[in-house]
């Protein structure tokens, strides 16, 4: 009898980790799914275009939805002009860095 209520305790323990631990990685990652420079610059000659930009933008969308994931605030983007500063017509690594800290305050 006290195996049993022994084994049923440690199987009440084991059902709580396993509905526990994957809530709390989850909660973890909240946020940190931030879109690099490079995955943008398909190319990878250190600057963004807007077509980079439209392309990748939509690649990082069907992933997601590949994935299942939910597309909130898919349209909700920055616009590349609000991106490119100077006005130059491309994204530099430091316009890129530039903007992605002014988001996260």
């Amino acid at each position: 009898m006290k195996s049993l209520i022994g084994f049923i305790k440690l199987s009440v323990v084991a059902v709580s980790l396993l509905l526990v631990v994957p809530v709390v990685a989850s909660a973890q990652n909240i946020g940190r799914d931030i879109p690099t420079f490079e995955s943008f610059d398909l190319n990878g000659d250190g600057m963004i275009t807007s077509s980079e930009m439209k392309e990748a933008r939509e690649i990082r969308m069907k992933k997601r939805q590949e994935e299942g994931r939910i597309q909130r605030n898919a349209k909700n983007h920055y616009e590349f002009s609000r991106i490119d500063a100077n006005e130059d017509g491309v994204i530099s690594r430091k316009e890129f860095e530039d903007h992605q800290t002014r988001i996260k305050r």
